[in-house]
This record gives C-alpha cells, sequence and structure tokens, in this order.
C-alpha cells in the first residue's frame, strides 16, 4: 500500500472529527439560546361584577421559542386566568375588594417572572334597573289575589274593597326580598330600597285596591303586595295610592 493510500483515511477521519465538533457546538448553541420568556408588559385591569378583565402586550422576548400560554393572577385571593391570547377574565373576585393583578408568559423553557402589578381596580355589582310600575308586567287580577287582598281590608273593618281595572302588576321576587336592595336610576344615579317580600316566596303582585279610608290620614286607596308563600298568597305591604 502506498504512502497516500495511508493518508487518506486520516483526513477523512479528521474531516468527520471536524463535522462532528462543530455539529456539537450548533447544537449546544441552539440549546443554549433558548430560555424563557421576559415578563409581559403593560397590565392593565378593568373591572367587572365579582371579576375584572385584564389585558397587556407580550414580552419584549420570547427566549427564543415562541409563548404558548400566559396566566394573570390577582392579589390578594391567587385568582386566576389562563389564555393564549393577551387578554382574560379573572372570575371570582369579592366584590368591593381592591385588586392588583400580575402576568407570567410560558414557553417550551418554562415560565417567565411575573410582569409589574397593574393598576388596582375594585369589582362591583352590577345594578339593576330600579323597579317601576311602568317597566313591571300587567296580568289580569286572578281569583286567588283578589280574595286575599279582600280578606285583608275586611278583616281591618275597610270593606267593601273594589280593584284598579282588574289588573295586577307582576313583581321581581328577588329584586322585592327582604333586604336593602340598591339600583340604578334611569339618570345614572344609585337608590336602595327595603323589600318587602319573604326570600321563601315563588312569585309576588302588586294591586291597586280602594276601600273604606283609615282613620283620620291614610288614603282609601293602596297599592298592595301579594307574595306567593309555601302557605298560600298573603298580602306582605301596603303602600299608598295616588
Amino acid at each position: 500500500m502506498t504512502k497516500s493510500s495511508w493518508q487518506r483515511p486520516a483526513v477523512i477521519g479528521a474531516v468527520l472529527v471536524v463535522l462532528a465538533v462543530i455539529a456539537g457546538v450548533l447544537i449546544y448553541t441552539f440549546r443554549t439560546t433558548t430560555s424563557v420568556a421576559s415578563a409581559p408588559q403593560f397590565v392593565h385591569a378593568t373591572a367587572g361584577d365579582a371579576s375584572a378583565t385584564l389585558r397587556w402586550s407580550i414580552p419584549a422576548s420570547d427566549g427564543g421559542a415562541a409563548i404558548e400560554s400566559y396566566m394573570a393572577t390577582s392579589q390578594p385571593g391567587a385568582r386566576t386566568c389562563t389564555t393564549t391570547a393577551t387578554s382574560c377574565t379573572v372570575k371570582g373576585l369579592t366584590n368591593g375588594t381592591s385588586y392588583t393583578f400580575t402576568v407570567v408568559a410560558k414557553n417550551s423553557a418554562g415560565t417567565s417572572p411575573a410582569s409589574s402589578a397593574s393598576n388596582a381596580v375594585t369589582p362591583v355589582a352590577v345594578l339593576p334597573a330600579c323597579w317601576t310600575l311602568d317597566t313591571s308586567p300587567v296580568v289580569p287580577l286572578t281569583a286567588p289575589v283578589r280574595a286575599v287582598v279582600t280578606q285583608y281590608y275586611l278583616a281591618k273593618q275597610l270593606g267593601p274593597v273594589t280593584f284598579y281595572k282588574n289588573q295586577e302588576w307582576v313583581l321581581n321576587v328577588v329584586q322585592q326580598s327582604k333586604g336593602v336592595h340598591y339600583c340604578k336610576n334611569p339618570d345614572g344615579s344609585k337608590s336602595g330600597y327595603v323589600g318587602s317580600v319573604p326570600a321563601t316566596a315563588t312569585a309576588a303582585v302588586m294591586v291597586e285596591a280602594t276601600h273604606k279610608p283609615y282613620p283620620v290620614t291614610q288614603s282609601p286607596t293602596h297599592f298592595v303586595t301579594v307574595a306567593k308563600l309555601p302557605g298560600g298568597w298573603k298580602v306582605v305591604a301596603e303602600g299608598t295610592g295616588p
């Protein structure tokens, strides 16, 4: 075998070693340049009813790997929401409590540092519109309601009793239940009123009844609130009519 034929395998081997070293360096370089993302930016919170909606901007660096998801966390309470977008809504918050929020980003390398805290927000209940006779459904007066209202005034010796147009207004049982209720007026202001319908009621209506006047000062016309309780219909409140 000639001298040159001995050199050829040595040269090829050397080239393979060099290529293997280069490939190793490339692989090592690729692996070491992938890291967790930097923190999400500019987190902004908007309060809702027992919730808050968060919006943010993507991290300045994704660490060399695509962002797979984000997670927002409340302080206090550690309530969370997870998304692949740049907004989500944290639910289960307590109305009247102030919250801030942080967001982290996750990629194949792990979880980013938490963002700076968002602005503070306080969730509040969405107030229903204040109830009025004008917005309440009207249905024909039923015999059970007529009977209980008539008996109510006869027991007070205020008969005879007549009913306005033989109608009854259907009331929202939840809004009219016992306790203080808050509602929003048409001008946006807030009002509070005390409900008179027991929580055990399954229905409630209001009728306008005219009867023998109460002694001295009371009007002969009243709006009478009648609730359907487990034991039947019962007058639970009355207010002076026009």
